[in-house]
């Protein structure tokens, strides 16, 4: 070999060195909901998730076997109820969290103190923040969990599923001027609903539906002389049965004057699958489908008419 080609090979073998050092040194980064970014060395393989949604996020990109611990209340899919639990909200516990050794804790920013984040950041732990209020925030929300844990084809293909149901129904809703009212939180503890900018919001206006209290915005705390005064075509309750006393539905149903709503004298009350509607998750899909079935009068087994 003549010491041209050596001095090329030579220079050839520094360059792909170089390349390979730099991709190597560069990670992961990604923005969080609250536009911090965090860099990892390479995709994360122990998490500690304290929301529900991030957690089915987490499931459905593969990455379930990467979670070590969860918040008290993450319960979906039922085989990550043999993960270590952890407290969550004011109660978090950091040494709890630092006890199972994550690289990364995925945290709600209304569950979590400032102070607690730099607790664990002063410990080593990446913490990356989740917010997600609207469908649009759900996917961000995945393509940022699918980015951090090296699954990025696997979240898109999760949205593009999403996507591809949400297309369906709107395409076969028809707006005839009807309206809904979520119940998001029951009389006995005050009543509250989902306004405009709410994944609900969404999930009624792609069914066709207006949402009663779309004038409001997020999610709001609302009074009994309002809901009868917005006389509702429908009314979907998130509030879960245990199996003693009145059903949800039976509740609303017996309240003094709601007798007279076109929601209650027309039996159109759904008691939806409270987490499928109230996690900012891939399971929107499925509280779409709920959704769409109900008004149309479709077995929920069955999918939406063409």
């Amino acid at each position: 070999m003549s010491k041209k080609l050596v001095s090329l090979f030579l220079a050839l073998l520094i360059v792909f060195s170089m390349t390979a050092s730099l991709a190597e040194g560069s990670g992961i980064t990604v923005t969080d909901m609250y536009g911090r970014e965090v860099t990892l060395t390479e995709p994360a393989t122990r998490i500690v998730v304290m929301q529900p949604s991030d957690c089915e996020i987490l499931c459905a990109i593969g990455c379930e076997d990467a979670i070590v611990g969860r918040g008290q209340y993450v319960d979906y899919p039922a085989s990550i109820l043999e993960v270590p639990v952890v407290q969550s909200g004011e109660n978090t516990n950091i040494e709890e969290i630092l006890a199972l050794n994550p690289q990364v804790v995925l945290m709600n920013d209304m569950s979590q103190s400032e102070e607690q984040v730099k607790q664990l950041e002063d410990n080593g732990v990446k913490v990356v923040v989740s917010k997600a209020a609207d469908i649009e925030g759900v996917y961000f929300a995945i393509r940022m969990i699918g980015k951090l844990m090296g699954k990025g084809d696997a979240a898109e293909a999760v949205i593009a599923d999403m996507q591809a149901t949400f297309d369906e129904i709107k395409a076969n809703s028809k707006n005839e001027g009807k309206s809904v009212y979520f119940e998001v939180s029951p009389l006995q503890w005050g009543l509250w609903t989902a306004g405009k900018g709410t994944f609900m919001d969404e999930l009624a206006e792609m069914c066709g539906l207006t949402n009663a209290f779309a004038d409001l915005n997020d999610w709001a705390s609302i009074s009994e002389e309002q809901v009868l005064a917005r006389d509702p075509d429908y009314i979907v309750t998130i509030t879960m049965y245990y199996g003693e006393g009145p059903t949800p539905v039976e509740e609303i149903q017996g309240r003094k004057g709601w007798g007279e709503l076109k929601a209650v004298k027309n039996g159109d009350i759904l008691n939806a699958e409270s987490n499928a509607i109230s996690r900012p998750g891939p399971r929107l899909k499925d509280a779409a489908i709920e959704l769409y079935n109900f008004i149309n009068g479709i077995k929920t087994e069955e999918k939406p008419a063409a």
